[in-house]
């Protein structure tokens, strides 16, 4: 569905040096949940749009099924590409651009309607990914569900831990693992064999995963402590 559309909004993004840290995997996989599930909402909201790759991808969507698309970036430059991508592309109408992260977003931006996804791509340390969660949750209306990226990526010492994140906060909720995966025998850096740079995925893992989202979010103690939160009361 719509395939020529979005080839075209490929060429279009990589000629402008807009492009996604995302695999195509994970690109598909978003959209694919995105047509698969339009009746459990409208709208969608993305923390972290770099310079717009897969924006513009998800502007499409929006676009065809006349929906508000809501996406936001702490990097003005990054953010400021994004949208002269999507005004290109003849795709900015319906779309709210923000400079700021989740939690400011929440507090300055009234979101009509139920989304049906949000998508987290900001910081992935873990107390930040905590923050984005307890943030999502204070919205009017709570998205249908929650995609999750870098999932699986780990550092010695700078703290991406997505996943153990995503457990402490929604405990045995099933996740559905989006994107690349990593069972080792790939190009992406392993544990044992790690980038440059020191990050390495855990195996087995996933580039992303999604998670429908409860009504309520019963947050454990963990993650609690993560953020010097109090108890909740039983």
């Amino acid at each position: 569905m719509f395939e020529q559309e979005l080839e075209h909004v490929r060429k279009i993004s990589t000629e402008s040096g807009c492009f996604s840290w995302t695999s195509p995997d994970y690109q598909r996989d978003i959209l694919g949940f995105l047509i698969e599930y339009r009746e459990h909402g409208a709208g969608v909201i993305e923390v972290g749009c770099y310079k717009g790759g897969l924006t513009a991808q998800i502007g499409l969507i929006c676009r065809k099924f006349g929906w508000p698309l809501w996406t936001m970036d702490i990097n003005q430059a990054s953010l400021e590409t994004a949208a002269d991508l999507l005004r290109k592309l003849g795709l900015d109408s319906g779309v709210t651009f923000h400079l700021g992260p989740l939690d400011h977003f929440v507090q300055h931006v009234k979101v009509a309607g139920k989304p049906v996804l949000i998508i987290l791509d900001g910081d992935h340390q873990y107390d930040a990914v905590v923050k984005d969660i307890l943030s999502l949750y204070r919205l009017a209306v709570i998205p249908y569900a929650a995609a999750f990226h870098d999932f699986s990526l780990r550092h010695p010492t700078s703290g991406e831990k997505v996943s153990q994140s995503v457990k402490d906060c929604f405990g045995s909720l099933p996740v559905r693992h989006i994107g690349a995966r990593m069972d080792g025998t790939g190009p992406y850096p392993t544990k044992e064999k790690p980038s440059e740079d020191g990050h390495w995925w855990e195996i087995p893992g996933s580039e992303g995963a999604i998670v429908s989202l409860p009504a309520k979010l019963g947050i454990r103690a963990r993650a609690m402590r993560a953020l010097r939160l109090p108890a909740l009361r039983r």
